[in-house]
């Protein structure tokens, strides 16, 4: 196990990480999204040396999958309260599309890419498992 300091938003957190491969590192210039919080924090400038295996990779892969795909699915469990966005809107990359509530927290779910909706899927009100498709992409 390695201690290590990491810094989020400011705050500072003492962390202990298991060590499978030295001298790694890993640039993260995109948004991550984690349930109930969104940092939206630009960190392409750090490089994080630390822990990264096979899970890091496949991490990686999903991700760029993730914004390749012409589908978004949902990050979380819960109701639907605002669609703002409609079916043919041209859209930005993490444009907020939707927004949903989960225990009592409201979470904006953002496009993450770039371009112009051909459906959606749900509607004010429903209720959405984690990985229910949302919407679609042209």
């Amino acid at each position: 196990m390695k201690k290590m300091h990491v810094t989020v938003n400011g705050i500072k957190f003492d962390v202990e990480v298991e060590v499978y491969e030295d001298d790694e590192n890993i640039l993260a210039p995109q948004q991550y999204f984690i349930p109930h919080h969104r940092y939206n924090e630009n960190i392409s400038n750090v490089q994080a040396n630390a822990l990264f295996s096979k899970q890091t990779q496949k991490l990686k892969q999903t991700l760029k999958q993730k914004a390749d795909s012409n589908v978004l699915s949902s990050p979380i469990n819960g109701v639907v309260l605002e669609i703002l966005v409609n079916v043919g809107n041209e859209v930005e990359e993490n444009q907020v599309l939707f927004v949903l509530e989960s225990m009592k927290m409201k979470t904006n779910i953002s496009s993450p890419r770039a371009g112009k909706i051909k459906a959606i899927h749900i509607k004010v009100g429903d209720s959405v498992e984690t990985g229910q498709l949302l919407m679609e992409y042209e």
